[in-house]
């Protein structure tokens, strides 16, 4: 029986008494609480309603509730549309950042509800068991005040953090008898002569702007980070800013930096893989990677290995710590307008008990994995599935790997990854030791929000013009005192204390 969200937990408790009671009296069973549910969906070419897929399924049977999954589609902005309205649905699967503001803001906002009162109640056990076992994760999951907005992905201790970095033909390396590059200068040899070699016209190439490992090199992040101060910087008024810009505007000048990498789609960018056009490029473990080995049933030579982050001198350890966060995110939210509290609590801590925990990471025992050496191991359906899916998609039918919070197993992240290339790849970008580190999820006040975002919005389009006009070289390098001088002006400082607050309330909590 469905319950209003406005009565105490003893007042449903005692409703729930009854409605059992009446119900066995009668013969009959309870109906089973509905809840509506909007959650990000990646499998919507497999299943007309994403309640139909095996996931969602079973833990509909295991918490005894009815999931109703209503038309996200429309994304981000079908969600501001009903964000502010009694039209939320009862729990919200989403990214911070699609929703308008953030989950912070949904908060503050009144659209969703602190979990605090439904964990002291007892109603999240397995969720608040974690979080008191993993001190780290629980800072990371409640705000300055103390209050945790959301259920989010939680990767555990021992799993891997760093899943992107440049890649580079090795093929072409043991043709033409190179080393891999390890500095920036050797990186710059290298994609010379691949150009002069191998006719490669866009040498270093990258889509969606990935081109952070280059910057980092200096020891700066392009935008806010945590410097070896343990202070906030902004990167870009730096002076090792000037040096990257200087870099890259040689790199198009000699013609081995792809001048379409700041625009270009992915498929574009793909193509310039497939034709031979770049030898050296930016991807992600689990996407460009192995979409890349993918292209070699048409290219067999094409032998595409991960580089490692490039250093000034020989000998350096990389500077800018290149982890994710241990919270992912994406989480669940009950909504202030929820129907019934402790159904929705059941639904989310399912995932984040032992039984739950498994179902979300392998799947179903027997048909996606098998139990050796006390082990769980992928089967064939995932591993080499019958229907053509990718080991992430044909896994995502059954477990909570795409786009759904839940505490991640190193085994299971393992796993998603068949191939060795890809697994030397987490070895090989990993960068524990580095002192930089990027900026961790923060809580600002309304205020500062407001205001930050505000001036950021200026900053940053006034960034990414004049950057692209640096290295193009319709600019001046010697105007880049002027451009500093400019952001200032725009009051980075007061951004920048803004970011310095909030980490500090971060660092207490």
């Amino acid at each position: 029986m469905t319950t209003g969200c406005g009565q105490s937990s003893s007042t449903e408790a005692s409703n729930k008494e009854n409605s059992s009671s009446e119900a066995a009296e009668a013969g009959t069973e309870a109906a089973a609480p509905v809840l509506t549910v909007w959650s990000d969906w990646g499998i919507s070419d497999y299943f007309k309603d994403q309640g139909d897929a095996y996931y969602w399924k079973a833990i509909e049977e295991a918490t005894g509730v009815d999931l109703q999954f209503i038309d996200s589609s429309g994304g981000k902005d079908a969600l501001s549309i009903l964000v502010g309205t009694d039209d939320l649905p009862d729990i919200i699967i989403e990214y911070d950042g699609t929703l308008p503001g953030g989950v912070q803001k949904m908060l503050a906002d009144g659209s969703i509800v602190p979990l605090n009162d439904l964990m002291d109640a007892g109603k999240l056990p397995n969720f608040k068991a974690y979080l008191d076992s993993d001190p780290e994760a629980d800072k990371l999951c409640k705000n300055d005040d103390g209050l945790y907005a959301w259920a989010p992905m939680i990767r555990k201790p021992d799993s891997p953090l760093v899943f992107n970095g440049n890649m580079i033909r090795q093929d072409w390396l043991d043709e033409l008898g190179l080393q891999m590059p390890e500095t920036i200068q050797e990186m710059e040899d290298t994609l010379l002569i691949f150009k002069e070699k191998k006719g490669c016209d866009a040498g270093f190439s990258f889509a969606y702007k990935n081109y952070d490992r280059i910057v980092n090199a200096y020891g700066i992040c392009e935008g806010m980070y945590i410097g070896k101060d343990n202070k906030v910087h902004f990167g870009a008024i730096e002076s090792e800013y000037l040096d990257f810009l200087t870099l890259f505007n040689r790199w198009m000048e000699m013609g081995i930096l792809d001048p379409d990498g700041f625009t270009q789609e992915i498929d574009a960018f793909y193509a310039k893989i497939a034709s031979g056009r770049t030898g050296l490029v930016w991807g992600n473990t689990g996407g460009e990677l192995g979409k890349i080995e993918t292209m070699k049933s048409e290219n067999p030579e094409m032998d595409f290995q991960p580089a490692p982050n490039p250093v000034l001198n020989k000998g350096d350890v990389f500077p800018v710590d290149q982890s994710n966060y241990r919270v992912n995110s994406i989480g669940y939210m009950i909504s202030s307008t929820c129907a019934d509290m402790d159904a929705a609590a059941r639904v989310i801590d399912y995932v984040y008990g032992e039984e739950g925990n498994m179902r979300a990471n392998f799947g179903e025992e027997g048909v996606t994995y098998e139990m050796k050496d006390g082990k769980p191991v992928f089967t064939d359906l995932v591993l080499n599935n019958p229907e053509g899916l990718s080991i992430q998609k044909a896994l995502s039918l059954y477990a909570g790997n795409n786009n759904k919070p839940f505490l991640v197993e190193k085994d299971m992240m393992l796993g998603n990854y068949a191939l060795e290339v890809q697994k030397k790849s987490l070895e090989v970008w990993a960068t524990p030791d580095a002192p930089v580190k990027k900026m961790p999820p923060l809580t600002m006040t309304a205020e500062e929000a407001q205001e930050y975002n505000s001036l950021m919005t200026d900053i940053q389009t006034y960034l990414d013009e004049f950057k692209l006009k640096f290295i193009m070289g319709t600019e001046s390098l010697e105007n880049y005192p002027h451009f500093v001088e400019n952001i200032q002006k725009m009051n980075i400082d007061r951004a920048i204390e803004i970011q310095q607050a909030a980490y500090e309330r971060y660092l207490a909590r």
